[in-house]
């Protein structure tokens, strides 16, 4: 049987070709900062693994990374990547852009370790999810971080991940046309229950790159939700006890959601800090108040409404749009 794969790419040179503007990555630097706890990545080496648009790995040259590599399994986020990096005019020197699969091996072989690992809501969409976040913690120097975000994992027998799975399937296999009705239908919704609770969803697609904290598009968002897939799925709880226990890594950042979209981690792999003194130490990440909430069962963010967001060195805020 044919693989069944969404097209990433295609959705990401779409945002590239119109989206992408100074508003959306600086909404992707202060993202990084946030995520990352630092205020720039000046002496560090940056490893975007499924880069995509490319939005986060330039957000890394300009917070001052001394080398940027990111790397996609799909040829289409590849050229993405490419043409943002020509925009910006940034040398292959300091960002380098290859095609390749954390899943590979020997690919990985060929990549040095990073100070910073980034994977934002990549390792649930390789097929095998688990596997995939062993060789992406495998690629940290010692001192250095891990970013990355995992799809929750909602039970509810109706709307449940088990539900969206199969929706995920199906869109995959389906003609163009009704492809194209599924996310007018779920995005519609959306904005729709913007006017039943009398709220503008205008101003709210105008300021979905600052609500979704990360300068993305709203209408892109639902067509990568929708879409994605291959689709896996684990708790906040799952995610952390798995690098930890396996891994030894240290959360130094958590932030959890309600609903199906991703819950976010950064970890510390321990060791002497190879990188640069400008990141916030370990032990001091956590806020104070939320030490008790090292990742617990519950927790998801994408395209989903009124999930609340909170955790270790995390934040309290509202994801407007997502799963």
């Amino acid at each position: 049987m044919t693989e069944i794969r969404f097209a990433f790419g295609e959705n990401w040179q779409s945002f590239v070709a119109t989206a992408v503007d100074d508003r959306r990555i600086a909404n992707a630097i202060e993202s990084l900062k946030r995520l990352l706890q630092t205020e720039d990545l000046r002496g560090l080496a940056f490893l975007d693994i499924g880069c995509g648009s490319g939005l986060f790995s330039l957000a890394a040259v300009m917070l001052g990374a001394e080398r940027v590599v990111g790397f996609d399994l799909d040829a289409g986020s590849v050229e993405a990547s490419r043409t943002l990096r020509g925009r910006a005019d940034v040398g292959e020197e300091k960002w380098r852009i290859v095609q390749g699969s954390v899943l590979d091996p020997a690919f990985l072989a060929g990549l040095e370790p990073a100070d910073m690992v980034y994977s934002w809501g990549v390792l649930h969409h390789t097929g095998s999810m688990w596997a995939a976040i062993d060789a992406a913690a495998g690629k940290i120097r010692p001192g250095g971080r891990f970013a990355l975000a995992v799809y929750n994992n909602v039970e509810d027998f109706v709307g449940g991940s088990a539900m969206w799975l199969r929706l995920k399937r199906w869109y995959n296999r389906s003609p163009r046309p009704v492809r194209t009705v599924m996310e007018w239908s779920y995005g519609g919704s959306l904005l729709a229950r913007k006017l039943l609770r009398l709220r503008s969803p205008w101003r709210f697609l105008r300021e979905y790159p600052q609500r979704s904290g990360r300068g993305m598009d709203f209408w892109h968002d639902v067509r990568d939700w929708i879409g994605g897939f291959p689709y896996e799925y684990a708790t906040a709880g799952e995610v952390f006890r798995y690098l930890h226990e396996r891994h030894g890594l240290e959360l130094t950042y958590l932030d959890t959601h309600d609903g199906h979209g991703c819950n976010e981690f950064a970890f510390l792999r321990p060791g002497a800090w190879e990188g640069a003194s400008n990141v916030t130490p370990a032990a001091t990440a956590a806020q104070a108040g939320n030490e008790s909430r090292i990742p617990g069962e519950a927790g998801g963010t994408g395209p989903a409404p009124g999930a609340k967001a909170g955790g270790v060195g995390g934040t309290n805020r509202e994801r407007e749009a997502g799963p």
